[in-house]
């Protein structure tokens, strides 16, 4: 915390000399409790107004001695008058820096809470994700196990079914070759029908030729002594 602290003052440092390079001539009341703002430059002009410490305003001109400086009142222009250069000083008070330092520190304490509290959504944010992550790992891993379990399923009909076809084709190869084997019985039978046809045809037609033989045969029949 106290090094928070001094970057503080230091950064309010920095931001007060950069004001005062590029900025009016801008003065503090001092530290004491007020001081009197007069008509002019002596102690002995009117007093218009008593200026509480910390009080920010713009210096106009200074006496010949440098004694005095008329000042006009930051943020109300139509005020001005003389007061004590001594008086004046070209950075805010302690106090007013202390007060400014404590506001910036209640600042970056509200934002510091407001960031915990982010975090804390953002952290229990990734905890639903990655409780939500875990369930659909699951989810997956059952999916690719019902997925396996149906490709078994599946497997098995479609290997059934290449068997049968494969049995289907066999049994259509072993058809076509007893219809080869049919159609050459049947030839043969042909064959041998026919040749039977032609043997039973020679056996008629010598048949009637040797009976027409015989016919014209004239045989002598023998006495049964022997003579003719």
């Amino acid at each position: 915390m106290q090094k928070h602290f001094k970057i503080m003052i230091l950064l309010a440092c920095l931001l007060m000399i950069n004001t005062q390079l590029f900025a009016k001539n801008i003065q503090y009341v001092s530290d004491e409790l007020t001081i009197p703002m007069r008509t002019g430059p002596t102690t002995s002009n009117k007093i218009l107004k008593f200026l509480t410490s910390g009080m920010k305003v713009e210096v106009l001109e200074l006496s010949d001695d440098k004694n005095y400086s008329r000042i006009m009142l930051a943020g109300d222009e139509s005020k001005s008058g003389w007061v004590e250069t001594r008086s004046l000083m070209s950075q805010p008070s302690a106090r007013e820096q202390l007060v400014a330092v404590n506001k910036s520190n209640e600042a970056l304490k509200d934002k510091q809470v407001t960031l915990k509290a982010e975090l804390s959504a953002l952290q229990k944010r990734n905890d639903e994700l990655q409780e939500a992550q875990s369930q659909l790992e699951k989810k997956y891993m059952d999916l690719q196990n019902t997925l396996a379990r149906l490709r078994a399923d599946v497997a098995e009909p479609i290997r059934i079914a290449d068997e049968n076809e494969q049995l289907k084709q066999q049994l259509h190869h072993e058809q076509n070759k007893n219809i080869d084997l049919v159609k050459k019985n049947a030839f043969l039978e042909d064959q041998n029908t026919k040749q039977w046809f032609m043997i039973g045809a020679g056996v008629s037609m010598g048949s009637l030729i040797l009976g027409l033989l015989i016919t014209r045969i004239r045989w002598k029949r023998r006495d049964s002594w022997g003579y003719r």
